[in-house]
Order: C-alpha cells, then sequence, then structure tokens
C-alpha cells in the first residue's frame, strides 16, 4: 500500500508542476483559467479563488489546466458560447496572439524540466550511498565470447590521447579493472548506463573509439587506444560489448574454521588482486571456485590504508553452481519461509527438474530453512541430495498447478575461502561549486539519452516491446524508492525529463501537437481550417489511446512473465 501512496504521490507532484507552468504563463499572459485540477474528473475537493476552481480530481493519473478558448477538441460555436460566453474575447486564450499561445503551451514541459534540474542539483548538494561501481567506469568481469575480449589495443604514449593503429597490437582483449578513461572523445561515468546504453542506442554495426587504462602491479599503468564494436550472441535481444561494471571484493564476514580465518582476513578488508591478477567480485568468485584443489592462492588485501600480502589454501566444499536460492522471508508460513530458486540455469532445470520459485521444504524428508541447507550443501560436495520441492500455482492454476514433488540435486565440487562478500558503498556529494554545473549535466545526459531511446524506436535498435506504462514506471518508483530517496528523487527527476521530452513530440493531444497547429499559423498567417482540426485530433487521440493500450499490454506481458518460471 505505501508503494502505491509514494508513486501517486510523485505522479501528482510531476503533474502539478507540468500544469503549473502552463498556468503561470497563462496568468501572465492575462488569459482566464477556469480550473487548475489535479487527477482527472469527476471533481472531489477544492476551492475557488478569485477566477479560478482549484481542485482535485478522483482519478489520480493525469491533470489539467482549462483556459477559455483552449481546446484539446474543436468546439462549436454554441458549446463556446455555454463554457466561456461571460469571458470578456481578449482573455480567450484562442484569441491571444501566436506568440502568446507557443508560450503557455512550451511552458508545461519546460517546467518538467526546470524541476529535473532542480532535483538533479538538489541529489548532488545534499549527496547519498551509492554503490562504488556507480561512480568510475571501471570494468568488472569481461566475457570471453564478445568483442571486448579480443580487441586489439595500442599503447598510447604519455602526453597523447591517440595513436596510430598500425601493425602487431600491443596487447589484446580488455581485464578486469582497466578503466575507460574516454569513449568516443568523451569521459564516460559509469560502465551501466553509458557503456551498455550506447552499445544499445547506437546498434552492432557502430565501431566506438575507446582509451582505457590499465593498472600494473608496480604501481605504474598503461594507457591503451582501441575500437570495438558490440555484438549480439545467440539469444541476445541487444548488442553488447561484453564487460560487467566493476564490483569490491569487499568482505564482510569471515566464517569460522576457514581459510580466511586461518590467513587472518578481516571484515572490511578489500582483496585487490588475486595471484597477482586485479580481481572483482564476480571474477574472484569464478576464480576461487574453480581453484586447483590443494593449490595456494595469494592475496593482496587492502586494510585501512595499508597493503597486505597473504597467502592460503581454497577448501572444497559443496555448491550448487548452476542456481541460486533467495533467502527466507519473515512470513510465519513454513511454506513461505522455505528457500525458494531464485534464479536457475535452463540445463540444470531440465536435469533436475527444478524450476525458478520452487521452494526446497526438506531434504530427505527433514524440514530444512535456508541457513540448514546452506550448510548441508557446502558438507556434501559431489553427493546427490534428495528435495521436497513444493512448486507454487500461478493465476489460480490457469498457467500452472500446484504441486508436491521429489527430485534429486546433484551438488557440485567448488573451492571456497570462507568470507561473505558485500556491495561497497561510498557516500557520494559533489563540491558547491559543482552543484550547478552537475545538475545540467545531468539533465542533458537524461535528455540525450532519452532522445536517442526515441531514435532507436524509429530505427529499430530498440524494440517497442520494451516501451512500459504506468505499471513499469510504478515498478520503478516502488523500487527507487526502497533504494533510499536519494534514488527516488534521481528516478523522479529522470521520469520529470521523459514527460519534458513526451510532451513536445508532435502528437495531436499533447503539447508538442499544439505547439505544432500554432507554429503552422504563424507560417500560414491564418488559422487551421476546423475540418483539418478535427481530423488531426480524432486521429491524434486514437494514436495516444493506441499506445497506451500497447505500453499497458507490455506491462502485463512482463508481468506474466515473471510469474513464469
Amino acid at each position: 500500500m505505501s508503494s502505491i501512496v509514494i508513486f501517486l504521490l510523485v505522479l501528482s507532484f510531476l503533474v502539478f508542476v507540468h500544469e503549473l507552468g502552463h498556468f503561470l504563463a497563462a496568468k501572465a499572459c492575462n488569459i482566464y483559467v477556469d480550473r487548475f485540477s489535479i487527477g482527472m474528473p469527476p471533481r472531489i475537493a477544492g476551492f475557488k479563488w478569485g477566477e479560478t476552481d482549484y481542485c482535485i480530481g478522483a482519478l489520480p493519473i493525469g491533470g489539467y489546466v482549462k483556459m477559455a478558448g483552449q481546446e484539446d477538441a474543436p468546439l462549436t460555436e454554441e458549446e463556446r458560447e455555454k463554457d466561456y460566453g461571460t469571458v470578456p474575447p481578449e482573455r480567450w486564450f484562442s484569441n491571444k496572439p501566436v506568440w502568446q499561445r507557443l508560450v503557455v503551451l512550451v511552458a508545461g514541459p519546460l517546467a518538467n524540466l526546470v524541476l529535473a534540474v532542480v532535483l538533479y542539483g538538489l541529489l548532488a548538494a545534499i549527496g547519498e550511498e551509492v554503490p562504488k561501481s556507480m561512480l568510475e567506469p571501471r570494468i568488472g568481469k569481461v566475457d570471453s565470447a564478445y568483442p571486448a575480449a579480443s580487441a586489439a589495443l595500442y599503447e598510447v604514449p604519455e602526453g597523447q590521447d591517440t595513436v596510430a593503429r598500425e601493425g602487431e597490437p600491443d596487447a589484446v582483449g580488455w581485464k578486469t579493472g582497466d578503466v575507460i578513461l574516454r569513449m568516443n572523445g568523451a569521459p564516460i561515468e559509469n560502465i551501466i548506463p553509458d557503456l551498455a546504453m550506447n552499445a544499445t542506442l547506437h546498434g552492432d554495426g557502430r565501431a566506438h573509439e575507446f582509451l582505457i587504462e590499465r593498472a600494473h602491479a608496480d604501481g605504474t599503468s598503461t594507457r591503451y587506444s582501441c575500437a570495438v564494436t558490440p555484438a549480439r550472441n545467440e539469444g541476445d535481444k541487444y548488442p553488447r560489448f561484453g564487460v560487467e561494471p566493476f564490483s569490491s571484493v569487499l568482505v564482510a564476514n569471515i566464517l569460522e574454521d576457514t581459510p580466511a580465518a586461518e590467513a587472518g582476513l578481516q571484515p572490511d578488508d578489500i582483496v585487490t588482486r588475486a595471484n597477482g591478477e586485479i580481481v572483482d567480485r564476480t571474477t574472484f568468485i569464478e576464480l576461487t571456485q574453480d581453484f586447483p584443489e590443494g593449490e595456494s592462492l595469494d592475496l593482496m588485501v587492502a586494510r585501512g590504508g595499508e597493503t597486505l600480502h597473504l597467502t592460503l589454501t581454497p577448501r572444497t566444499v559443496g555448491k550448487f553452481k548452476s542456481m541460486a536460492l533467495s533467502a527466507p522471508t519473515q512470513d510465519p508460513e513454513p511454506e513461505s519461509s522455505a528457500p525458494m530458486v531464485a534464479l536457475i540455469e535452463k540445463s540444470f532445470s531440465e536435469k533436475t527438474g527444478l524450476q525458478r520459485k520452487d521452494r526446497i521444504v526438506s531434504v530427505n524428508g527433514r524440514p530444512m530453512g535456508y541457513e540448514a541447507l546452506s550448510e548441508l550443501v557446502m558438507e556434501s560436495p559431489g553427493e546427490t541430495l534428495q528435495v521436497e520441492v513444493e512448486r507454487p500455482s500461478i493465476l489460480f492454476g490457469l498457467l500452472q498447478r500446484r504441486a508436491q514433488l521429489t527430485l534429486d540435486l546433484p551438488v557440485d565440487d567448488a573451492r571456497a575461502i570462507g568470507i561473505a562478500i558485500a556491495p561497497e558503498f561510498v557516500f557520494h556529494r559533489v563540491p558547491p561549486s559543482q552543484v550547478v554545473p552537475e545538475a545540467f549535466r545531468k539533465s542533458y545526459q537524461a535528455v540525450h539519452t532519452t532522445l536517442l531511446t526515441i531514435k532507436g524506436l524509429i530505427v529499430r535498435d530498440v524494440s517497442p516491446k520494451d516501451l512500459g506504462g504506468p505499471v513499469m514506471i510504478f515498478q520503478v518508483t516502488r523500487d527507487a524508492a526502497q533504494m533510499g530517496f536519494g534514488r527516488l528523487v534521481f528516478f523522479t527527476a529522470l521520469i520529470s525529463i521523459n514527460l519534458f521530452v513526451f510532451n513536445l513530440l508532435p502528437l495531436p493531444v499533447l503539447d508538442g501537437g499544439q505547439i505544432l497547429i500554432n507554429g503552422l499559423e504563424a507560417i500560414r498567417r491564418k488559422p487551421i481550417s476546423m475540418v483539418v482540426l478535427e481530423r488531426y485530433q480524432t486521429a491524434g487521440l486514437f494514436l495516444i489511446i493506441g499506445l497506451m493500450l500497447y505500453v499497458t499490454w507490455n506491462d502485463v506481458g512482463r508481468l506474466i512473465s515473471d510469474l513464469l518460471p
């Protein structure tokens, strides 16, 4: 319920700011404003101040400013006389000079842009706790199946940013820990929004220029120039460079009687290198679990301001490498507190019959919670566990019936050192002198990305199936609120930018459509004919309704997909 309230508050706030822009501009142009409403009719509450009725509508899905002579759909003379017959003609929107009408129409979207700048500035000024990976363009795992792993790297001499890429390369492939200094001549902020979005929005036919920096164990570094074209592999929806963001190996906890405890690792240590190579969370886990049995592993560890070198021998334990279980909920029902399959590889699912969202309620007839099952798995390398599984019904049994199954699950051998790894968070706030530039830079980035997305939809680089409607906006708002106030402010600004751009599209019913009509009137020096206007508005209305139905259909499809195994 609280998520719905937050969503409605955010939506209403964005609508209020948008309509406030129209309202203030209309008042400044001495246009008669009959009503300022947050929410659509019927009116449920409000007050009248001066000539304007300020109210709240029963349907919390928008808002409007009702001005004399401003018609989303053309009215007859009788209808105009009935609605605004007592209003002096010089105060009608339609009788104002074109430039004043344009000011009123542009003011709504412009208010959303101003709001986004203010929110980005607020966030930059107060700061927030964010994952460190969001603040640096540092490369984590490099997937060997994608272009980044085989990129030809040419060393760039000190004092230069480019080099002629001729002959044999100086190195091949990006590595974990490399930092992207520039992409297509400009710095980037982090991996996911910048690198991944560029790969998606520019398609798989464009080569991108990179300047990267590689740190060495002796403290020196080398800069390389390279060109990489993102590519799709089987099953990929969009092209990829094939890299993940860098997430530190921050030690959160040490298990007793494990190699990590015996070697002297401590909570808050950060493992920076393993056997001389830079590691992040993903690459360290993969290196450790597949490490040769009985061999020693050398770790470089950052503790406070010191650098330590520790040697340990990973121990063989049991592990489900092909699936991940989610921690139990606090639900008092025993079935809900049983471990649930959160992720599972297709091959493992086909081999065992286990599916995503199945709950493992017991092992060998013994009820078992998440902790007990984890311990049993660790103690059972190479063995097979017979588990009792509760399979939930989906959509009242229409898509999947509730079932109880007994399945055999093979436990993999894996090496482990006995640590729990946590994400590294840092507090990020820009200096006061940089708050305003940062606010405008973030706003520009968001507008640029939104325009690239629209272009991608037109040229088919982006699938329209990825468009979201009200349900997606609700989910994004809910998730942002759960991550904290800072993320909620960030996503509110992002939605406001989307409203700014979307409302300026030259589509009837939207502000952009009205701006187009008035702009044509200014060029022709006479109004558009009523017949053309009626057809234009009707076509636009059907287009908007069709678009809303389409994105809502996408939302429903995603909800059903999420319910399925």
